[in-house]
């Protein structure tokens, strides 16, 4: 894709951490940004502090120079701006109808599924980048390393962050296609899991005969796909089958917050090696594993592969250590999927086995809630307290039936499951963080958690900088 022959784009929800990215190659390109964001947030500040011409809430006219519009997918039709480029002719893509596009001419290493993609994503591309691959990266997170959700390398390689949302992967048709693990969720768009799995049985069949295809072993929803694929890889944590760890060792920090996993990757034929790595969970070991056996389809060596592991700092909002409170330490992730949420408190407890855990979470979209209500309730079993914030609404993405879930109904449900448990409901994010503030004790870790502002919480009473003093 020839960017260069544009020369004004405009994106619609330019905030938006896809969008951006793709804001991001264009300003790189030296091609003039415009853009619209219904709130202002450190992306669109960013993006300014770039040379991008942002307008917040109030939609203006679409400049006459624009030759490329490109919106959210949750940016309807009859958008104002949308139909402004309508009457004018202009050229429209969604975000991943643009990835898909710039895609074609590279060689993809595409990355998917329920929970994980972005983490595998983000070590699959340092790993490329450290290794001299010089790849250009997307991903549905900031890189700690890179500090920005894109690195814009000079080569074919192109590693891309597949989101399943509205079957958006299948945008792409990568040369190694990647699927960390299929669970329900986006039910406003899919019927049902079995939707889902058939959505994805059309990406992996897409994959050429030249290429590859990396599957969770243990994932029971990717078993029922049918890959006949000469090039099947199948990765899993333990057993006998596949890439795996083996030999596993966790330890809890010395003088630090940040813990340590210390494993093997074998394979029905070798040793690769041992990995000391700083990400905790057997989720992030998974991740890791995922990343390492596409590293290794990209002929980088194993030897390389595994000290590279232990070098990555890990992304935004994936079990961020954000800094402390009050000598606790204050984490910051996007877990919003029960399944995401299990295997984060899962970790959190792994490696602080003798400290009280509070989380504040702010349950995301009410369709999503509404249908994973009952899973919902049974994922905080690891904490000691919760505080569970009114749900962050999604624009678009809400029925009136969506409407009545809600987020006190959930903690009244968790109260009658788990007696014991303390659990708390605030009606805004304000009201959580002081309640937070009140709970938080020496040694405690606090888990802010979910996927809309509740980040933000974190940010507002962390005190330490991570760069210099929890790592």
């Amino acid at each position: 894709m020839d960017l260069s022959k544009y020369k004004h784009i405009y994106l619609i929800g330019i905030g938006g951490i896809s969008i951006s990215a793709i804001a991001k190659l264009f300003l790189h390109h030296k091609v003039k940004v415009s853009g619209f964001d219904l709130v202002e947030s450190d992306i669109t500040t960013e993006l300014e502090s770039m040379g991008a011409d942002i307008i917040i809430h109030d939609k203006t006219s679409l400049p006459d120079d624009v030759d490329l519009v490109i919106y959210s997918e949750a940016v309807k039709e009859d958008d104002v701006i949308r139909t402004q480029a309508k009457e004018k002719n202009i050229k429209q893509l969604n975000g991943s109808q643009f990835w898909g596009k710039f895609a074609k001419d590279k060689k993809v290493i595409a990355v998917s599924g329920t929970n994980g993609k972005s983490t595998t994503t983000a070590i699959l591309g340092f790993i490329m980048e450290q290794a001299g691959l010089d790849p250009t990266v997307v991903v549905g997170t900031r890189v700690l390393q890179w500090n920005s959700n894109i690195r814009i390398g000079n080569t074919d390689w192109l590693v891309i962050e597949a989101d399943e949302y509205a079957a958006k992967m299948l945008e792409y048709k990568p040369f190694i296609a990647v699927i960390t693990n299929i669970a329900a969720d986006h039910l406003d768009y899919y019927k049902d899991i079995n939707d889902i799995i058939s959505h994805f049985q059309k990406w992996v069949d897409s994959v050429p005969g030249e290429g590859a295809i990396i599957i969770n072993r243990d994932d029971k929803n990717l078993n029922k796909i049918s890959i006949k694929h000469n090039n099947l890889i199948k990765f899993g944590i333990g057993g006998s089958t596949g890439v795996r760890s083996a030999g596993v060792i966790v330890t809890s920090g010395t003088n630090t917050w940040l813990g340590n996993i210390g494993f093997n990757i074998v394979s029905d034929k070798e040793d690769w090696g041992h990995v000391e790595y700083h990400l905790p969970g057997e989720h992030n070991m998974a991740n890791a594993i995922t990343a390492a056996i596409a590293a290794d389809l990209a002929d980088i060596k194993k030897d390389k592969i595994i000290k590279l592991l232990g070098k990555f700092k890990g992304t935004w909002r994936r079990f961020e250590l954000v800094g402390e409170y009050n000598k606790a330490l204050i984490v910051s992730d996007y877990a919003h999927h029960p399944d995401g949420i299990k295997a984060t408190l899962k970790a959190a407890r792994q490696w602080y086995p003798f400290n009280r855990i509070i989380v504040l979470f702010e349950p995301h979209q009410h369709n999503r809630t509404k249908n994973l209500f009952d899973d919902f309730v049974e994922s905080f079993n690891e904490a000691d307290e919760v505080i569970v914030s009114e749900i962050y609404d999604v624009a678009g993405r809400t029925t009136k039936s969506d409407q009545k879930a809600s987020s006190k109904d959930l903690v009244n449900a968790i109260k009658k499951s788990s007696p014991s448990k303390l659990v708390e409901y605030t009606p805004d994010l304000a009201s959580a963080e002081s309640m937070l503030k009140e709970k938080i004790k020496p040694e405690d870790v606090a888990i802010i958690m979910g996927a809309g502002n509740v980040d933000q919480v974190a940010r507002n009473i962390a005190t330490i900088d991570t760069k210099s003093e929890l790592y």
